[in-house]
């Protein structure tokens, strides 16, 4: 069963968990702050009712006695109005009503009537007394409209506080983030070269985030592990890789690695018609083998390999087929005179006998060459270079150019 996963960026995750830490604490020190204003408020309302209501008994104490409705009714105005009062009753000895003020509903009466009915619904009940003689009572009910202003200003000031702090935040975030980028880029465009150039030389740069930093040790490690393995392959590769192309007697070529070589030059139009293949034959071998051993048979091929190299030039390719034969690829041939020459010079070489053992060993070659332009393919060339070689033996100079 395939399962699929919803990936997000580091950003979106920074601004996720900022933001939720953001709104607990936000609630918290909201609900905090106005659990405390609360109380506050309502201790400091319920204190200013009192005193409000002893300052009205005072006053109102002499128009109680003489019973003036007038100045009474003055009084109790006078406070709904320019006070946080809602309504004001004045009654008699036997608890009768005599007077009574009540303000006028405000545009927002239904919300203050919820405020009201929270802080303030318990009046403040006052006895009035003239000479320690009850001579009424006075019951004060107050109004929360202050102090919803005063939660009104609370929530302005809170949205005000939550908008600047979401400026912050967002500000945080992006700093945070582009800081970290910073230091992850380097980290990606070095494992980005490393996957796709394999370049294991390659090593993470220092980083200003600890965290980051031992990631780019353990890295570096592997990398400088990986990158001595890569090399430790690479030297048995290309032991292998010479190995299988070369003759491990002589150090020459193989016929493998010859034929490919010849197969190439064909592929290419430019060096197809300037190349000439010689084949080489040691004249004696059998006999020197026979006379002196294998192991002096062998002391010969090496001789071989290296006059052979050494009368060749650079860009020529000198192998060794098999047993005492041997190959060469010459290039940029352009006249039939050069083969000529290039044939007197390779058997001039082997003139000087081997001195081995103080022993004086003679041998001698035999050339078969052919030219690229009389072949139609490369097995075409080795045929005809093959048959020169052994016409070339039945010849007195020992070499042979073929001709179509």
């Amino acid at each position: 069963m395939i399962k699929f996963f919803k990936t997000s960026s580091l950003q979106a995750l920074f601004r996720k968990s900022q933001i939720t830490i953001f709104i607990i604490t936000f609630l918290i020190c909201t609900f905090t702050f106005i659990s405390i204003s609360v109380l506050t408020v309502e201790s400091y309302a319920k204190q200013n009712l009192q005193l409000i209501g002893r300052t009205i008994a005072e006053r109102i104490q002499p128009a109680l006695v003489f019973k003036d409705q007038i100045t009474l009714s003055q009084i109790l105005n006078e406070y709904t109005t320019q006070h946080s009062i809602r309504k004001i009753q004045v009654l008699d000895q036997q608890g009768q009503q005599i007077s009574n003020s009540i303000k006028s509903a405000e545009p927002y009466s239904g919300l203050q009537n919820i405020f009201d009915h929270f802080f303030l619904k318990e009046p403040i009940i006052l006895p009035v007394t003239h000479h320690d003689q009850l001579v009424g009572k006075l019951i004060v009910y107050g109004s929360a409209n202050e102090i919803m202003a005063f939660f009104f200003k609370i929530f302005i000031g809170l949205g005000f506080g939550m908008f600047f702090m979401l400026v912050a935040l967002w500000w945080t975030i992006n700093s945070t983030y582009r800081h970290i980028m910073q230091s992850i880029y380097p980290i990606i465009n070095i494992a980005k070269l490393v996957s796709g150039q394999k370049a294991y030389n390659l090593r993470f740069p220092q980083n200003n985030i600890k965290e980051f930093q031992d990631l780019n040790n353990v890295f570096n490690s592997l990398l400088e592990e990986i990158h001595t393995w890569h090399n430790h392959l690479q030297t048995e590769n290309s032991a292998l890789s010479y190995q299988v192309h070369h003759d491990h007697l002589t150090g020459l070529p193989n016929r493998n690695y010859f034929y490919q070589v010849l197969c190439n030059s064909f592929e290419d139009s430019r060096s197809r018609n300037l190349t000439a293949l010689i084949f080489i034959d040691n004249n004696n071998f059998k006999a020197i083998n026979d006379r002196y051993g294998h192991l002096v048979g062998d002391e010969v091929l090496k001789e071989m390999a290296n006059r052979l190299n050494s009368r060749t030039r650079k860009d020529d390719f000198v192998a060794r087929l098999g047993g005492d034969e041997f190959a060469i690829i010459l290039n940029s041939i352009t006249k039939v005179d050069q083969l000529i020459a290039f044939a007197e010079n390779i058997i001039k070489c082997c003139e000087t006998p081997l001195q081995y053992n103080d022993t004086s060993i003679q041998f001698s070659f035999s050339l078969g060459i052919a030219l690229s332009t009389h072949a139609s393919s490369p097995e075409d060339l080795i045929s005809q270079a093959d048959q020169t070689m052994y016409k070339a033996k039945s010849l007195q100079h020992h070499w042979y150019i073929y001709h179509s």
